[in-house]
């Protein structure tokens, strides 16, 4: 069975899961011949019944008229068992228990997400919203996450556009080391250290790809991957499960204009979306934010015996070379 494993060395938890195996994604993404995704309307029988869709009021669940759905996630090694948490001298495990659910995005398989009309855009904006604030509340959970996989290098599971949904009863470890910096900033100064480098980034704008009146994206100051993006909401946010509604249209303009500019200038790259938030608006000093990731370089044996990451792009160059291609973009449609 799955478990949880504590790092002894760290604040890490490390998911076992034996039974899983090594699976197509592992070694890059599934593809699928055109025409033949599982996820596709009229292939509902061979997938786990939906939780959630969107789709007219006045048709049925698991039917084939969606234009967007939440499903289990077939094959997740959790479970809705209670976590239990147990020692054994120097380690610490826990019951693999939590929440993974698949968001089939749009029923055209060839569908990207820089494609979708702004109404399907903000909708599915919308659905991100809801479910992660619905397995928020569920008892236990600590850690909420939503990923987006494209392309191979980027180990998708499906070539069919969508996102992965997670709750779990472990907190992650990036989001608490950035947490861990922002509570001190805020100790310190009295000040989210989030809305201080938008502040920055905003002034200077060297290292701003593009932004709109509630959002900012920036190539951070020490970007781990070349062209790395992150989109922050200018008003300060602990949860992304705060979003207001009236702001779900400007964080699919920007998401979109980034992901044009990563097409212009990098070829439409295989890239991680991934969200950091905690999951409820209770937290003053941390502020959620989206990290877009295109999968251009490979860690080598420096960056794993290091602990660095190794960059060969700045961050200025970046942001310059992706505001560029966002205004070819933009003159081209």
């Amino acid at each position: 069975m799955s478990s949880f494993r504590k790092d002894p060395f760290g604040e890490a938890w490390v998911l076992m899961s034996p039974e899983r195996g090594l699976q197509p994604s592992d070694f890059g993404s599934a593809s699928h011949p055109p025409g033949t995704s599982p996820l596709v309307p009229g292939r509902e029988r061979g997938l786990p019944g939906e939780i959630q869709a969107l789709r007219a009021s006045s048709s049925q669940a698991n039917a084939p008229d969606w234009r967007a759905r939440v499903l289990p996630m077939p094959g997740t090694p959790f479970s809705q068992r209670p976590f239990r948490e147990s020692s054994a001298g120097l380690y610490v495990s826990g019951t693999a228990s939590g929440y993974q659910e698949l968001i089939v995005e749009h029923p055209d398989p060839a569908m990207t997400l820089e494609a979708m009309p702004r109404e399907h855009m903000s909708d599915l904006l919308r659905l991100y919203r809801d479910r992660l604030a619905f397995l928020a509340e569920r008892p236990g959970v600590r850690h909420v996450q939503l990923t987006r996989n494209v392309g191979r290098a980027a180990g998708a599971l499906y070539d069919h556009p969508h996102a992965q949904v997670l709750a779990l009863p472990v907190t992650n470890r990036w989001v608490e080391e950035e947490a861990a910096s922002a509570s001190a900033h805020h100790r310190e100064h009295g000040r989210c250290l989030f809305c201080d480098v938008v502040s920055a980034e905003t002034a200077s704008r060297e290292r701003v790809v593009t932004s709109n009146a509630s959002f900012v994206a920036i190539a951070p100051w020490a970007s781990k991957t070349p062209f790395e993006t992150w989109i922050l909401p200018r008003e300060h946010q602990s949860a992304f499960s705060s979003l207001a509604s009236n702001r779900l249209e400007a964080l699919g303009d920007i998401l979109q204009t980034v992901l044009h500019a990563f097409g212009v200038a990098l070829d439409h790259p295989p890239y991680n979306m991934i969200l950091h938030t905690r999951p409820t608006p209770s937290d003053a000093t941390y502020h959620w934010h989206i990290e877009m990731l295109p999968r251009l370089t490979r860690q080598a044996g420096f960056d794993w015996g290091s602990g660095y990451y190794v960059n060969p792009t700045p961050p200025e160059d970046a942001a310059r070379f992706l505001r560029e291609a966002a205004a070819l973009a933009e003159v081209a449609s």
